[in-house]
């Protein structure tokens, strides 16, 4: 080997070694820098001849490729957890601890203490004013629940604003920084380059569930766990979000705009290509996902529990319950039952068995005043074996027959007499036995000639409308939390919780009245609508409205320590893949150290050989 070969090889060496001991000390400087990957130096070596030497050097940063794609997901992961469990623990403060002095259960019980203390004496005004306030103090703590529930959904609605622009700028600042890692060299600044692009991976990784795939060029690909397109050297599409401000009960997405009152993320592609991305369930995991499941699902839950809770109350104490008479036609048998007095929201429930060995069905059927309102929203409830319809009352009574009629189909016969309507079982066919037919119309007034001890403890807002349940123009229970107040005619005069007939007038002392009000809140059996969504549940539930109460309460602190459970969980897993990509990819100084000693070693070797041919051709050249 020549002495040229020997200094080129040397020079070439000593090159490769500045160029390590310069990555060895950007690895020193940067060891505790926020998304900085280890770095190290790869060489390919040159054969010339006989003579091995360095061809050139390249940059590396050390990561676990596989490693780095599950932290995404569990990073995703981690921002949907939390982002819930932060917001239900925010909706357990607002309900309070099951049996605190702010509890709902714990307010509940204390009304009908003071209605179990009036049953023993009815004359008495202070405690007739205890059943007023206590009932005032339930009333407004329901109006608190809901305006907190409301609140909460629209820091979910502005979250996912926030997400939505964070989302937009992410995209773009990856165009950028993925143009120039294309268009530059394999290079120490190429990998501060992919560092920045990784730490705008991992950053979208927290809104949206990603996967990624690099090309040859080292350009990016990003789809979603939904497998939609995000970005593909450049944007794939753009999102937009119209954000609703102040969100109310009322307010809920629908796939048609005309009914939607929340915001909705649109999804547009190059070519201009518009689609709903919460309609096709684009977001699965991440803090969008979660703030979407927040304000469409979870809390609009906790909004209509809130809503049974006052409704079902309101009703017990003022629905009447009229059964009907019991009559034959022929080998039929069945009831009649008076439809007057029923108003908008009002209902008719006919149970039935099939026969032989069935078991106990039944019908519920809503009056409505407008084929408009048909058919009654899912709120309404009802299950297999309480099929709840809506029957339009503007046709009149021959009408409404008709219309139950076809809504209980054959193996009955439907007819009406005036306002009173009959139904009977098939007879001798046997297939249906009727068990009973009852209406529940609203007493709208405190007391009157004949009066009855029903009565609207609970109006529907300030004005005092009576609550029926009407779903004309909207149900009147989506909300009603909000707006539950006490009579004010109630209020004015207190002896009412007594009197309930004017003729003959009802005696200051009697019980009647404060007896069947605490007797519907404690002991009746009510059916609760499947809105509710109590222990995962769909079907309707009987039970009374005490036991209700505090199942509500119970229910949230279990979906709160539920949610703070799995948020732990994920937290865990999210902290085991970090600590298995920082394994490999975060700087060990005191191996960068030794490193950097092996580096001076050879640095030292390469310069002493040129240092050797340099003497050498010193030599030739005086000779």
């Amino acid at each position: 080997m020549g002495l040229s070969t020997s200094l080129n090889t040397a020079i070439g060496g000593l090159n490769a070694t500045q160029v390590g001991i310069g990555v060895v000390s950007q690895n020193v400087a940067n060891a505790g820098t926020t998304g900085y990957v280890r770095r190290s130096v790869s060489t390919n070596d040159s054969l010339s001849g006989l003579t091995i030497g360095v061809q050139n050097t390249q940059v590396q940063r050390l990561l676990d490729k596989i490693v780095q794609h599950q932290l995404w997901q569990e990073s995703s992961g981690a921002a949907y957890t939390s982002t819930r469990a932060s917001a239900m623990s925010n909706l357990d403060k607002l309900y309070g601890a099951p049996g605190s002095a702010t509890a709902l259960d714990t307010i509940f019980s204390k009304f009908t203490g003071a209605l179990q203390a009036l049953q023993n004496d009815p004359s008495s005004y202070s405690l007739r004013s205890q059943v007023i306030d206590n009932a005032t103090q339930l009333a407004r703590q329901l109006n608190t629940l809901s305006n907190g529930v409301q609140a909460l959904r629209s820091q979910a609605e502005s979250g996912i604003a926030n997400g939505v622009t964070k989302v937009n700028d992410l995209l773009g600042a990856l165009t950028k920084v993925n143009a120039r890692i294309v268009a530059s060299p394999n290079d120490s600044a190429t990998a501060s380059l992919r560092d920045q692009r990784d730490l705008i991976l991992s950053e979208l990784s927290q809104y949206i569930d990603i996967k990624t795939t690099e090309d040859a060029r080292g350009s990016i690909s990003v789809v979603t766990g939904s497998g939609t397109q995000l970005f593909d050297g450049k944007p794939a599409v753009t999102f937009s979000f119209d954000e609703h401000a102040g969100l109310g009960p009322d307010d809920q997405w629908n796939i048609d705009p005309a009914k939607r009152g929340v915001g909705t993320i649109t999804m547009k592609d190059a070519s201009g290509n518009a689609s709903d991305a919460i309609a096709n369930k684009i977001f699965r995991s991440g803090e969008i996902a979660a703030n979407i499941e927040l304000r469409d699902k979870t809390l609009v839950q906790a909004q209509a529990q809130l809503d049974e809770i006052a409704a079902q109350m309101s009703k017990a104490l003022s629905d009447r319950e009229i059964a009907g008479t019991a009559v034959t036609a022929g080998a039929a048998s069945g009831f009649d039952v008076d439809l007057a007095g029923l108003q908008s929201g009002n209902t008719v429930t006919l149970d039935y068995k099939a026969t032989p060995g069935g078991q106990t069905q039944r019908f519920t059927f809503v009056r409505v005043d407008s084929a408009a309102s048909l058919p009654l929203p899912t709120s309404a409830g009802g299950d297999a074996n309480n099929r709840v319809i809506g029957i339009d009352f503007s046709g009149g009574p021959a009408s409404v027959a008709a219309q139950i009629q076809a809504a209980v189909g054959g193996g009955f016969t439907v007819s009406n007499t005036g306002s009173t309507l009959r139904i009977v079982d098939d007879g001798a066919a046997g297939t249906r036995d009727v068990l009973g037919l009852t209406s529940r119309p609203t007493n709208t007034a405190l007391s009157s000639a004949g009066g009855t001890p029903e009565l609207p403890f609970f109006v529907d807002g300030s004005a005092g409308t009576p609550f029926t349940g009407s779903y004309e123009g909207g149900s009147q229970t989506v909300g009603f939390a909000g707006r539950i107040a006490i009579n004010p005619a109630l209020v004015a005069d207190r002896s009412l919780l007594a009197v309930y007939n004017t003729s003959p007038p009802t005696a200051q002392g009697d019980a009647t009245r404060p007896k069947q009000m605490l007797e519907r809140l404690t002991q009746s059996q009510r059916s609760f609508t499947n809105a509710v969504g109590l222990d995962g549940n769909s079907a309707t539930s009987t039970t009374t409205m005490a036991n209700f109460v505090q199942r509500v309460v119970s229910s949230q602190g279990q979906a709160v320590e539920a949610a703070q459970r799995l948020d732990e969980g994920q937290q865990v897993a999210l902290a085991s893949i970090q600590s298995r990509f920082q394994a490999t990819a975060q700087v060990n100084v005191d191996q960068e150290m030794s490193m950097l000693i092996e580096l001076q070693t050879a640095y030292a070797a390469n310069a002493r050989i040129i240092s050797t041919v340099k003497e050498m051709m010193d030599v030739l050249l005086r000779v």
